[in-house]
């Protein structure tokens, strides 16, 4: 090897050493203006589970700026901007030496500037400035830049060569670009000037909008692109809530912004207009009784994952309150908790589905006395378990909570995510059977749906899984599969509802369905919940201001609304209806329909009702013959309720079975605690009911005086006093005390 080879090496080693040293050092130099530029947000593309644009999400003050990353950019694209901007954008180190002295000698040559040679990285080092200054609105605006300005933008695209490659550069550059009329990007400004995206543009478009740029005031589209705004509600709540983007996802790109450039919602659009459509026809048949909003959610059983989000009427009516989230917004659920209630009985063996409950006057509580009503203000004596829910009746679902306890009922809620139940549910105490606690659409819903779903709770899910894979959601078992079909088949059954709602069609289905309705205490909401085996559905409507509807449930209002929507959604599924299954424990056998017992010769009319399959039932003691004829026996607990109905029935058909039962005091219950109201003072009076006993009369004593004798039945009214009494009770050789207060 000669010398002078040698030297020639040792010169090419030396410029690549030092030009690698200098390329490691811009690399590396401070550079706080694009780290902040890197963090700057962008528009998030969102689309339903179909791929149809849902929104594109504003930036402050309405900005529009959307990413794409360089390979969605169209190559007929770039190569445009590169010919328009820096034809030598490949063949520099972010400063072209040779562009720099043609404008030198141009520019001087006519006395003023004809030519420019900033590149496009020194383009993009000035936006990154002006980003870190907040100033972006004065690019492209003739604003005076400086000798130093411009000595600053050149050192500060050496240093972003030495960070990126030209792919990235590009990228970066073509994403940021201000087009004027309020967006920023190339996806941005082809939707805006073309409504298009950019692979959708044709050549004379790209050659016009790579001219934009240089002179965006002077371009204004004749008409501006109309951007999507779907589903506002539930694209506002995914936002607030962080669901668009992983920590894992920000960290594995250019950009840390914190939102995503694009997401795919699990909801449907078609299913949304569909829903939105619905919404608004109840709402125009609603006038007359002062409803003035509603809201729908619809999800996939199976999944957990949102179909359809309505959160009100019109998410512009400001008259009201639209952009309010009715499916946000909590509200008391009425008798639509029911189910709830009742499953978690089953569970506890607390009910059996051959019970027959008491729809009697009853007064609950001790310290505060409670005293539910039905909604229809009538008592219907003895009914069957599947009847009280599927009827909706209230006496009997306190007097199930009650025989319950509200702790439990409370923790079985919180397994179900009621949000808040906690405090809420203890002021309600036993008025939480009849929904006086609060949940919104979002935490019922999934609730509702354990009964299509064998008991199993998932929660929802809004983001789809084609795009957004993840580990689905491990279920819960928060009821027995057994319990979960039994009530699924209660709910089901037409029969089963006449007694509360007639027989209006409003839940007929060509398809296995189940439903749920309620009106809050004060007829300030009406909810309806829906399911089928695939999808559920929850409906609520009202007035977000408080104002009570007109004074009645009103229940087949949202009801068809559900229904509507779970026929459209069953009808668009290509796959048969599935069935509810039957409960793997139990058989129908027949029973007596009015004591749930086996029926005897005697028995007037029979149904066929869940039994377990080992349990035994006794034989109905309610009919027996008596000179020929049928006669009913009614159980005590029914002596009050029969007296107040004695005159529709016949004493030769009807009577009470008075059987040697020890006496006992049933009301009040000791300790019961009264209030006396002032202004009706004279006309409170204190009922005393008893049952059992030897004989057919009793004595009453009132503070140890002697009150009245009583036959059967064992009721007798006395006048309320205040202060602290004892009453006591004597049949034969048996009495009975209990002590109470008046206040």
């Amino acid at each position: 090897m000669t010398i002078k080879f040698r030297k020639f090496l040792i010169s090419v080693c030396a410029v690549i050493l030092t030009m690698t040293a200098l390329h490691l050092l811009f690399a590396f130099l401070p550079y706080s203006e694009l780290d902040s530029f890197l963090r700057k947000e962008y528009s998030t593309r969102v689309y339903d589970r179909k791929n149809n644009l849902v929104q594109i999400t504003p930036l402050n003050n309405g900005l529009r700026r959307e990413y794409l990353a360089s390979a969605e950019i169209p190559g007929k694209v770039k190569k445009a901007f590169i010919k328009a901007e820096d034809r030598r954008f490949y063949f520099h180190y972010g400063v072209d030496f040779f562009s720099i002295f043609r404008a030198f000698v141009q520019n001087t040559a006519n006395k003023k500037n004809v030519s420019g040679a900033s590149t496009i990285t020194m383009q993009l080092a000035k936006i990154i400035s002006l980003n870190y200054n907040n100033q972006e609105n004065l690019y492209r605006q003739g604003s005076s830049r400086t000798i130093k300005d411009k000595i600053s933008e050149a050192f500060c695209a050496i240093k972003l060569e030495a960070r990126f490659t030209k792919k990235e550069i590009l990228e970066l550059y073509l994403n940021s670009i201000p087009f004027g009329n309020n967006v920023e990007g190339i996806q941005s400004a082809s939707r805006l000037y073309f409504s298009k995206g950019t692979d959708e543009l044709t050549d004379e478009e790209i050659e016009q909008l790579a001219k934009i740029p240089r002179r965006p005031n002077l371009y204004s589209p004749e008409k501006k692109y109309a951007y999507p705004f779907y589903m506002p509600h539930l694209v506002r709540y995914l936002r607030e809530n962080n669901y668009f983007l992983t920590e894992k996802e920000i960290k594995t790109r250019t950009y840390k912004s914190s939102v995503p450039f694009e997401v795919h919602l699990s909801a449907d659009m078609n299913v949304q207009d569909y829903a939105q459509q619905c919404a608004d026809s109840a709402i125009q048949n609603a006038k007359d009784s002062r409803i003035s909003n509603i809201s729908v959610l619809a999800m996939d059983v199976q999944t957990g994952r949102v179909l359809a989000w309505v959160g009100s009427n019109d998410f512009m009516d400001d008259e009201h309150s639209g952009q309010i989230d009715g499916v946000r917004f909590k509200n008391q659920p009425g008798s639509s908790i029911k189910p709830l209630l009742y499953a978690l009985a089953l569970d506890e063996g607390i009910v059996k589905p051959t019970d027959i409950l008491p729809d009697v006057p009853m007064e609950f509580g001790t310290d505060k006395a409670y005293i539910p009503f039905n909604f229809n203000n009538r008592f219907n004596g003895p009914i069957s378990l599947r009847v009280c829910l599927a009827s909706s009746l209230n006496i009997p679902a306190v007097y199930v909570l009650n025989n319950i306890g509200v702790d439990k009922f409370i923790e079985k809620l919180k397994e179900l995510n009621f949000t808040d139940i906690e405090k809420i549910g203890r002021e309600a105490d036993l008025g939480l059977a009849l929904g006086g606690g609060e949940v919104s659409l979002k935490d019922f819903l999934p609730a509702f749906s354990v009964f299509a779903r064998d008991g199993k709770y998932i929660p929802l899910e809004y983001l789809s899984e084609k795009y957004h894979p993840k580990k689905a959601a491990v279920p819960i078992q928060v009821y027995s599969v057994d319990s979960s079909r039994i009530i699924a088949n209660f709910l089901s059954e037409k029969n089963g509802r006449s007694l509360g709602f007639g027989h209006y069609q409003t839940f007929e289905t060509q398809y296995p369905s189940i439903f749920k309705t309620g009106t809050s205490n004060q007829f300030q909401n009406i909810t309806a919940l829906g399911a089928t085996p695939r999808y559920a559905v929850a409906v609520w409507m009202g007035n977000f201001s408080g104002e009570t509807v007109v004074g009645k449930t009103g229940s087949s209002l949202p009801a068809s609304v559900a229904k509507k929507v779970l026929d459209y959604l069953e009808s668009c599924d290509e796959k048969e209806s599935l069935q509810f299954e039957e409960p793997e424990n139990y058989e129908k056998i027949e029973v007596c329909q009015l004591s749930g017992e086996i029926p005897n010769k005697d028995c007037i009319s029979t149904v066929y009702e869940y039994v377990k399959k080992d349990e035994v039932l006794s034989q109905c003691t309610w009919h027996k013959e008596n000179n020929g004829k049928v006669v009913i026996y009614y159980p005590q607990e029914y002596q009050y309720w029969y007296s107040m109905n004695q005159s529709l029935y016949s004493s030769e058909s009807v009577r009470i079975n008075y059987s040697e039962t020890p006496l006992k005091i049933i009301y009040p219950r000791n300790d019961s605690l009264f209030y006396i109201e002032e202004s009706k003072i004279k006309r409170q009076q204190l009922n005393i009911e008893v049952i059992g006993g030897l004989v057919d009369e009793i004595e009453i004593y009132v503070d140890d005086q002697f009150y009245a004798k009583k036959e059967r039945p064992f009721i007798q009214s006395i006048p309320l006093e205040k202060g602290k009494h004892k009453c006591k009770v004597i049949c034969g050789n048996q009495e009975n005390i209990v002590f109470y207060e008046v206040r």
